[in-house]
């Protein structure tokens, strides 16, 4: 049965299991009955003689195999899968992992304590240091996959290279790169699960690849070669360069950062440090054995460690509101242990004055860094203010035109964050998607949904909530959210489902409005604000994770224009209550009981109907 067009009832009988021959509604179909005409001037619409609830067959496409594209999965396996929907999942690299597959450089961690950076759903206990590893988190999720069985939903080395909206089938058309074919596919539904990260990028300095040495990527990382002895340059002073360096300063004979940028280093290992509060563990932050040993043995003791973090990541929210007492507390603390680990002597005074920035902390991504400020310490360690000119066969040309030799340059210089797809995604009208946001600021809706491209859904799109709390959560309830398209989509005879224009730039103008009184609009160089200083912020929502998960729960269905399928005489009505039917559920007629309402008590009734409150 063709997707685009309403079943009939042969086609429900077939999607369904057969009910026993003694249904009341099985023993003559509805619509046979005699009727009496009434008649409606000039109307084209005939009732659709299938239930409330019928479900036409969908194919969906989701792109990127990273902790979006995996909640996607998850959510496919447990409640579409029997839904009468294709799921597929085409992922570029040959395994699962995203970021954390492709970031293998030393020192690589996620700076959000682990606990937190598990599902919400999927704890595990196994976690032995409060941060994470990039491979411990790769680990976790095979487990997760593993554990769902959805690694049969993914096709590895299948890049999309093209997406375009086609308005006569009302279907993404997909060009899929396979080896050395590419191939057509086309799905009903377009998610894009790639994320931001997702596309690292060398350095815009004159004559890179004419480098004769070691030249390297943090995200391009090369785990065979050996360090030790090399005179090393790192280019770089965001969250990836200020952990490689102190990681690579024992192995090299001499090493020089350049840096162009100030930054606040953490007093701590990560953003959300440690308090005494936490479980005990010892001073490199691995968790004490019998602290692991509780956790394998009671799981509601990681729970609540988890619940802690949660709130205390909230809490430490409210320094990013630039006035705040939170936020002049959090200056004086980071320039305190900053100036203290640096020391008195000429060199960490002269660090201390380069390094530490006057803009507010959290306007650049915070930045832990264990070891890094007493890395740059070391006599045969160097950093140098905004001094490349150009690289040299040899290494480095300084702008005094000095020549430095070096045997590896490492680049951790970070990915493209301009939102900018890294394929032609062409919508409804012809509208692309990259020329839209290179002629205006990338915007979205919640980060899921754009103007001009119907049924095609993002995650992690612009204005995200990527450093408000739980990045996690926050990708789960997108998820969920999709869910909840989709399954309207489905079942209420919906051709094309597309945000509107108005909607998101209403929403668009309260999202800036919002973060003008935040840290993110000070003068810093950032990737939130496409690596400007005066830019747009373009990452970042406006509030908390958890104020995210509340706005989206409940689908505002007014924002979307709707265009419904063809039905009625020779497919001349686009009745919009089509789906509606012919009085009957779709339980009803497969003769399921109906007796689920019959409950114990009010609480019991109200739970089968309507969402709890959870944030009120």
């Amino acid at each position: 049965m063709a997707p685009g067009v309403l079943a009939t009832d042969s086609q429900l009988e077939a999607q369904d299991a057969s009910p026993p021959s003694s249904s009341p509604l099985k023993s003559q179909a509805i619509h046979s009955l005699p009727m009496q005409a009434v008649p409606r001037a000039d109307s084209d619409y005939l009732i659709n003689e299938l239930p409330l609830r019928s479900r036409r067959p969908l194919r969906v496409v989701c792109m990127g195999a990273g902790y979006s594209g995996l909640m996607m999965s998850i959510i496919h396996s447990e409640r579409m899968k029997h839904k009468n929907i294709d799921f597929v999942m085409y992922e570029r690299n040959a395994d699962l992992g995203g970021t954390w597959l492709e970031n293998r450089y030393p020192g690589c961690q996620c700076d959000i304590p682990a606990h937190s950076y598990a599902y919400s759903f999927e704890q595990n206990p196994e976690w032995p240091n409060y941060y994470a590893t990039s491979k411990r988190i790769f680990e976790y999720m095979k487990k997760v996959t593993a554990k769902y069985k959805v690694d049969q939903y993914m096709k590895f080395e299948h890049e999309i290279k093209g997406a375009t909206w086609d308005e006569h089938s009302a279907k993404w058309k997909l060009k899929v790169r396979h080896g050395d074919t590419i191939f057509d596919d086309e799905c009903d539904i377009f998610i894009n699960a790639g994320g931001v990260l997702n596309a690292w990028k060398w350095p815009n300095i004159p004559g890179l690849h004419d480098f004769k040495g070691k030249l390297l990527h943090s995200a391009h990382w090369d785990e065979t070669y050996d360090f030790k002895g090399k005179k090393v340059a790192v280019i770089g002073i965001g969250s990836s360069g200020i952990q490689l360096v102190p990681k690579l300063v024992p192995l090299a004979s001499q090493l020089t950062t350049f840096v162009r940028s100030q930054t606040w280093v953490s007093p701590a290992p990560g953003i959300n440090e440690p308090t005494e509060n936490d479980p005990e563990m010892d001073d490199k932050y691995n968790y004490a054995p019998e602290v692991l040993e509780k956790f394998k043995k009671d799981p509601k003791s990681v729970q609540d460690h988890r619940r802690s973090l949660a709130n205390r990541r909230i809490q430490n929210f409210q320094r990013t509101w630039a006035a705040s007492d939170v936020q002049k507390k959090a200056q004086e603390l980071f320039a305190r242990t900053m100036k203290e680990r640096l020391g008195d002597s000429p060199k960490g005074k002269r660090l201390a004055q380069i390094l530490l920035p006057s803009y507010p902390v959290g306007c650049r991504r915070q930045t832990p860094g264990p070891g890094y400020l007493e890395a740059l310490l070391e006599p045969h360690v160097d950093l140098r203010w905004d001094d490349i000119a150009s690289i040299t066969e040899k290494g480095i040309m300084t702008k005094s035109g000095e020549e430095l030799e070096f045997d590896v340059i490492c680049c951790a210089t970070g990915f493209d964050t301009s939102f900018r797809p890294q394929f032609p995604i062409v919508g409804r009208d012809s509208v692309s998607l990259a020329q839209k946001w290179d002629e205006g600021a990338p915007e979205a809706y919640f980060g899921i949904a754009i103007p001009d491209f119907p049924n095609y859904f993002t995650f992690i799109g612009p204005n995200s909530p990527i450093s408000n709390g739980s990045l996690v959560q926050a990708i789960q309830m997108t998820g969920v959210y999709i869910y909840k398209c989709i399954d309207k989509f489905q079942t209420e005879s919906i051709r094309s489902l597309e945000v509107s224009a108005t909607a998101c730039d209403d929403y668009n103008e309260h999202v800036q409005e919002y973060l003008k009184r935040t840290v993110w609009v000070q003068n810093c160089r950032s990737w939130y604000k496409r690596g400007t200083t005066e830019g747009q912020v373009v990452a970042i929502y406006a509030g908390t994770s958890f104020h995210f998960i509340e706005a989206i729960r409940n689908p505002r269905w007014e924002d979307f224009n709707l265009d419904y399928l063809p039905c009625g005489k020779e497919g001349r009505s686009r009745n919009r209550f089509a789906y509606l039917g012919d009085g009957f559920t779709a339980g009803e007629r497969k003769n399921k009981s109906v007796g689920a309402t019959q409950t114990m008590n009010f609480d019991e009734y109200w739970s089968l109907l309507v969402l709890p409150d959870i944030f009120e």
